[in-house]
């Protein structure tokens, strides 16, 4: 199955370039499919507690998960 990485990516450029204290946008790409090996949403990564929490979630909560998210996409990017 592919991924779909490469639009988060994208979103994850964004959200770098942005400011800190500035809410973020959603890694939500649409293709909710938990993970069997982990509490992780294939699509963007992000656990069930994250993707309930997101709306509530403030500025520096976000960042926090957007940072992780692009750590592991630079992980994997990396060894493509």
């Amino acid at each position: 199955m592919m991924t779909p990485w490469p639009s988060l990516h994208q979103r994850w450029q964004q959200v770098r370039a942005g400011a800190a204290n500035e809410p973020c946008v959603s890694p939500c790409m649409s293709v909710c499919i938990m993970k069997t090996d982990a509490d992780e949403c294939w699509g963007c990564l992000r656990s069930l507690e994250e993707i309930a929490n997101w709306s509530v979630y403030s500025p520096t909560e976000q960042h926090i998960v957007w940072q992780r998210i692009g750590a592991q996409i630079d992980q994997h990017s990396a060894g493509v």
